[in-house]
């Protein structure tokens, strides 16, 4: 069964790679201790919250045009038992997600069963399922970052076609979610979700440029206050955007977009995440 959002990818020029790490950390969010060296010479790094990872690639170089070497965001899902979970697809459905194992760069002994859904067009935000062979795959402490920010409670894409992308998405993942959401527009992971909404619904002329992100990144904070704050002193816009809700985007990389959530407590989430992995 899928169990929670295990991270979702950025992939950033080389050159702004750092310069975005740089502005997490002083944003105030937990950095993973360890960055990941890809076997194609890419370079990952991690800020943690409970129920998930944010992850910054560095990808592609800057002087082609803005974007045009990078490989769109993508969104992991974390399975208990991926090899059980695409057994128990229909016939099609198993066809269609080879899993594979991943080994890390200079090791031997593989880490990692990865299946990813086929993309419905060129262009679109990957979606791919893994299952950890070592290590939980996630922090489920209760640790709340300096900024107050603790979990992810969900990802919201703009979509060209939302209605599409969501019945591809729920034909890849719907029988192995272990939870059918029913609000229109959204696949429910627990008390996570996945969002398709109409890029052209969403305009706004503030200080968030929507039209220079695809992927929103809904994350809870247990103090708005001192969130808001510490992300605005970080060089990040900030904006209340009609529809959905406190918006922070980074002034760095436009692409990388959050969504600031109040209302859920750490216990609360932490217990959803444990039932879930049960």
């Amino acid at each position: 069964m899928i169990s929670h959002l295990d991270h979702i990818v950025y992939p950033l020029p080389e050159g702004l790679f750092a310069e975005v790490i740089g502005q997490w950390e002083r944003a105030g969010f937990i950095g993973h201790t360890r960055q990941v060296q890809h076997g194609d010479g890419r370079v990952s790094a991690f800020f943690r919250l409970s129920g998930g990872y944010l992850e910054f690639c560095s990808e592609g170089a800057v002087g082609a045009g803005e974007g045009q070497d990078l490989r769109p965001c993508s969104i992991w899902f974390c399975s208990t038992d991926l090899l059980a979970d695409v057994e128990g697809l229909s016939p099609a459905r198993r066809a269609a997600l080879a899993v594979t194992e991943k080994t890390p760069l200079g090791e031997e002994a593989p880490a990692w069963l990865i299946a990813s859904l086929p993309a419905r067009s060129p262009g679109d935000v990957p979606v791919s399922v893994i299952q950890y062979l070592r290590g939980v795959g996630t922090d489920l402490t209760l640790l709340v970052a300096e900024n107050g920010l603790f979990a992810i409670s969900g990802v919201s894409l703009l979509c060209a076609q939302p209605e599409q992308d969501r019945r591809h998405c729920f034909e890849g993942l719907g029988d192995v979610t272990g939870s059918i959401g029913t609000e229109e527009g959204h696949l429910s992971i627990g008390h996570q979700w996945l969002a398709f909404l109409h890029r052209a619904a969403q305009r706004h002329s503030g200080p968030v440029d929507l039209a220079r992100a695809s992927c929103l990144v809904h994350l809870a904070t247990v103090d708005l206050g001192r969130t808001t704050a510490m992300l605005e002193a970080a060089d990040f816009a900030l904006d209340h955007v009609p529809g959905l809700g406190l918006l922070a985007q980074s002034k760095v990389a436009p692409s990388i977009c959050l969504v600031i959530d109040t209302g859920l407590s750490p216990a609360w989430h932490q217990a959803q995440l444990l039932a879930r992995r049960r």
